[in-house]
């Protein structure tokens, strides 16, 4: 029994020893940036961040870190250490990343003046600067969009910055998106007692409209919204393009970058402080939208 013990304390003393040793000579390969020799790659693969990759050593760790924003390290410690673990590092590569991205990117608003399912023609706003170059853009949308672009709706449209010498002059949108309105505020008013509508009520019937596919409803309340300084039913701002759900959402999302979410498919609450917008998203294909009282929840609804 001895004997047995023996070895395997010697064993053990010998693991402890390599350790020791790969770790030392690991740790100076590290600190010159360079990749350690006694580890094992984590069988799970590259980390799809840019190229991260993590070894596994005799009681270490190796992270050798490669991300798309630039963030180029190598790190060494105990199992316990986590990717996450150097957040703050990575998070100063990543803005000064992004930075760079909003430098390299073209943009400006228009309104839409010819629409079809592959191609639209704006008309930049005046103040524009590629309205120097024209006053007509043409942009493909590619052979499998399936948005329709409604004539007289306003957009913000990025590019990469080359303009063909045509007319209407061409360029290679990145991203098109709806601008209706810069600035806007919902204004929810409870349900009076005289007020005629039902407890749940159709602001705008998907049926009413080629705009929406889903319908928007109203929940215990009227809702008006204010547009540089017109108020608005929110049905009438909607049908004329002073403003679109869209928008109306991707605020919401701004908002409430950590709003309730629903485990049905992806629903979400934004709770304001007067009312609250919900976004359907369930498995079945719901996709309306309810506003109503501060309170009220995707049960109250659904």
């Amino acid at each position: 029994m001895k004997k047995w013990l023996k070895v395997i304390g010697v064993i053990i003393g010998i693991i402890v020893i390599l350790g020791i040793v790969f770790f030392a000579i690991d740790y100076n390969r590290v600190k010159n940036q360079e990749k350690p020799i006694f580890c094992i790659q984590n069988p799970a693969g590259i980390i799809s961040d840019g190229g991260t990759i993590e070894y596994f050593g005799l009681g270490y760790k190796v992270i050798d870190f490669h991300t798309l924003a630039g963030y180029d390290d190598i790190k060494i410690g105990t199992w316990f250490m986590n990717y996450n673990d150097f957040q703050e590092e990575m998070k100063k590569y990543e803005e000064k990343f992004e930075e760079e991205m909003r430098k390299s990117e073209y943009s400006f608003l228009g309104k839409v003046i010819e629409s079809s399912s592959t191609y639209i023609i704006v008309e930049p706003n005046e103040n524009e600067d590629i309205r120097k170059s024209s006053d007509k853009i043409s942009i493909g949308l590619g052979e499998n969009n399936d948005v329709l672009y409604e004539i007289g709706t306003n957009v913000k449209i990025t590019y990469d910055g080359t303009i063909m010498e045509s007319y209407p002059a061409q360029i290679n949108a990145t991203k098109i998106e709806l601008k209706s309105a810069d600035n806007f505020e919902i204004i929810f008013q409870d349900r009076q007692q005289n007020d005629s509508y039902n407890k749940v009520y159709a602001i705008l019937d998907k049926s009413e409209t080629d705009k929406y596919n889903y319908t928007i409803y109203g929940y215990e309340g009227s809702v008006n919204i204010i547009i540089d300084g017109q108020e608005y039913t929110l049905k009438e701002a909607l049908l004329e393009n002073k403003i679109t759900m869209e928008e109306i959402i991707a605020k919401a999302n701004k908002d409430f970058p950590n709003a309730v979410s629903y485990d049905d498919g992806g629903s979400i609450e934004y709770h304001y402080e007067n009312y609250t917008i919900i976004k359907c998203h369930t498995l079945d294909g719901n996709r309306d939208v309810y506003i109503g009282t501060k309170d009220m929840t995707l049960n109250d609804v659904l």
